[in-house]
């Protein structure tokens, strides 16, 4: 069996190196010839906070330029990852050369309420089109049950394969020395508005707790077309505290993370991106063996048993609660950490992940 991954970004950016190049190397020890074909790093399209850089007709090439790829192997499977330009040339593949495709989303990136003619045609084209891909999809991989939820509405055979983490890359250094400031974290990209709305909403609890805790200190490791807005919050919030660190590449990010204490996932509003986003950040923090605190809001809420493995908080209050018993408690950062770790061992980890794409794959060369 022939698998190609179709992915518009490249291996720098967490969707594509988790769901693409992490997955395509577990199916591969499943003796599956998996392969990818990213138009970032294939093809040499722009991505991340380049992308927006790139006209209608550079998106028209690159897509004519992955259709010739992907027409020579009839017989493959082509695995979308995510809607978004790129998926015109797997799903054009699909009409002409009859390949079967597979429908990953582990974002939401359509309209939030797009208005539905005779309650049935959206006026969003990203809506339309993902549900016609999702239609025509032997079965679909949503990474949150959000996600879930909307495409078993045109598919029954849906499964739940959130991103997880690689647990032999992600795992605790043990480097650990007595320092004299605790380090709260947040990473990221910071290619949509909601991300700064939710960096504001955890500055805003950090702010309190500086009043009283001299000590600790906030990092923000991210890019993206929004990262002057983050400079301007920054600006105006003026703590010596908080650092922007700017992008790290991917092979430096467990290092960071062994530097940390605390990890952040807040959330500063409901809505469709915040409800679907698989927590990436939120694994990694895990796997490293650091405690959380996240909104329980979206996903954070299946994965994390409060006071258990992580915290969740329902609002700014109880956010700004739960940082604060993780300062004055070493010992209770150590279990929860470890906890944590644990979780993500036994459910997350990359080869659990991939062996759930690998047995749906062998469920429909069974079945059909």
């Amino acid at each position: 069996m022939d698998i190609i991954f179709v992915t518009r970004e490249g291996y720098r950016l967490p969707g594509a190196r988790i769901r693409c190049y992490n997955f395509s190397r577990e199916l591969n020890r499943y003796g599956i010839n998996s392969t990818i074909l990213s138009f970032s790093d294939t093809l040499g399209a722009k991505d991340g906070e380049e992308e927006s850089r790139m006209t209608s007709i550079d998106k028209i090439i690159f897509n004519y330029r992955a259709f010739k790829t992907l027409i020579r192997n009839k017989k493959a499977i082509l695995y979308i990852q995510r809607f978004n330009y790129h998926s015109l040339a797997p799903y054009l593949a699909h009409l002409f050369n009859k390949n079967k495709i597979i429908l990953d989303l582990d974002d939401w990136e359509m309209r939030e309420d797009p208005k539905y003619y005779f309650r049935i045609y959206p006026t969003s084209k990203a809506h339309y089109i993902t549900r016609q891909i999702a239609r025509k999809s032997i079965f679909c991989i949503a990474a949150s049950y959000f996600l879930q939820n909307f495409l078993v509405q045109f598919n029954k055979n849906v499964y739940y394969v959130p991103s997880g983490v690689d647990t032999q890359v992600f795992r605790p250094i043990n480097s650990k020395t007595k320092k004299n400031k605790l380090i709260f974290s947040w990473i990221g990209t910071l290619h949509r508005p909601e991300y700064i709305e939710n960096i504001g909403f955890a500055l805003e609890c950090f702010k309190s707790l500086r009043r009283k805790y001299g000590f600790i200190y906030f990092d923000i490791i991210g890019d993206g077309i929004y990262k002057d807005e983050l400079k301007k919050l920054l600006e105006a919030i003026n703590d010596s505290n908080v650092y922007f660190k700017g992008w790290l590449p991917p092979d430096e990010i467990p290092g960071y993370l062994d530097t940390i204490d605390i990890g952040l996932m807040p959330i500063a509003r409901v809505n469709k991106f915040n409800l679907a986003k698989s927590p990436t950040k939120l694994f990694e923090y895990m796997a490293m063996a650091k405690p959380t605190v996240s909104s329980a809001i979206g996903e954070a809420v299946h994965i994390i048993q409060d006071g258990y493995n992580g915290f969740l908080a329902e609002d700014k209050n109880r956010f700004i609660e739960k940082m604060e018993k993780l300062i004055i408690d070493y010992n209770l950062r150590e279990q929860i950490g470890q906890q944590a770790r644990q979780t993500v061992e036994d459910n997350y980890s990359i080869k659990i992940l991939g062996q759930t794409i690998y047995m749906a794959l062998k469920k429909y060369l069974a079945y059909g």
